[in-house]
């Protein structure tokens, strides 16, 4: 694991706001854990394989605050369905996001 990432599992509700690979997922909600997260990302188990440059919707609930983030899918592994989701920085919360790293996890 890289240096700038923390080990946190906690459950996250998924939105898939856009998939071009396959516009049937559009609006699909689905839950997921965090494997590991950062500042710019994290790395999630979801309960269905989700396709590369998909964009989705985020809402974790951290230390009694709850997050409403945006992100990208980077990569995936389909046999587990993990994936790589970099958060977008115009997210509603992402000054918060960003805020809870300065404060230690």
């Amino acid at each position: 694991m890289r240096p700038d990432r923390i080990e946190k599992q906690a459950t996250v509700l998924l939105d898939v706001i856009d998939c071009r690979r396959d516009p049937t997922l559009k609006d699909t909600y689905l839950s997921g854990t965090t494997v590991d997260i950062s500042e710019t990302g994290m790395k999630l188990l979801a309960n269905l394989q989700i396709p590369v440059a998909t964009r989705l919707g985020l809402r974790l609930d951290f230390h009694t605050h709850l997050y409403r983030l945006e992100g990208e899918v980077r990569w995936a592994k389909s046999e587990e369905h993990c994936l790589g989701l970099q958060l977008d920085p115009e997210s509603p919360d992402y000054s918060d996001w960003i805020r809870m790293f300065e404060l230690d996890l």
